[in-house]
């Protein structure tokens, strides 16, 4: 259990510490993942990038994601996951149409503070606040391959076991410090979880870019 999401990256980076894994860049999924990458970067000096993430959730369990967007037509959609919950594909499209279209006008207002993803030739850490399904490390991580990354970490402080099987397919390393096979979603595993807004994140990566440039 975490207090919050600043105690969780801590716990994070102690897994990171432990395991020895090293990067060459922290990218965060926004904006959740945003305070806790923050941490981390701060923590092992790295530099920091974001990728913001639009989730397709399941129509009667807006808890559950099956599928994620990312900028540039990057998606994945959650198959077996859509047929155990009974999800029909005419909603799939629609939603992943309204996420694609939503997740370009997201990515715009990062791009005004943060700039072009640079991640050519690095092993970056892709961190979150914690990796219930798998769906947007997913998306992500095929965003950061496309971009040139040579290796991509996935990092979060919760997760359980049979999504992190699934992960470690697609993911050239995996650290997760907490791993609760009873897992129902990330917020029960925090005692504070408050929502992090697009306006949070960006806020926070600005602190940051003020911070390493003082």
């Amino acid at each position: 259990m975490f207090t919050d999401r600043s105690d969780a990256a801590q716990q994070l980076v102690a897994a990171l510490r432990r395991r020895d894994v090293v990067g060459d860049i922290v990218v965060t999924l926004a904006p959740n993942g945003v305070p806790v990458g923050n941490v981390v970067a701060d923590a092992t000096g790295l530099p920091m990038d974001v990728i913001v993430i639009q989730r397709i959730r399941a129509p009667n369990h807006p808890e559950l994601t099956i599928g994620a967007v990312a900028p540039g037509g990057f998606s994945w959609i959650n198959s077996p996951m859509m047929r155990f919950l009974d999800v029909n594909w005419e909603y799939v499209q629609e939603a992943k149409t309204h996420a694609s279209d939503t997740v370009e006008t997201r990515a715009v207002a990062y791009g005004e503070t943060w700039g072009p993803l640079d991640v050519a030739g690095k092993r970056v850490l892709l961190v979150d606040d914690g990796i219930p399904t798998g769906a947007a490390m997913r998306v992500a991580t095929q965003r950061l391959r496309k971009a040139g990354a040579d290796e991509v970490i996935a990092a979060a402080p919760v997760a359980p076991p049979d999504v992190l099987e699934e992960v470690q397919r697609w993911a050239d390393d995996v650290v997760v410090p907490l791993k609760p096979a009873a897992f129902q979603a990330t917020s029960d595993y925090y005692e504070e979880f408050d929502s992090v807004t697009d306006e949070d994140a960006t806020t926070a990566l600005s602190d940051l870019v003020q911070r390493r440039s003082a």
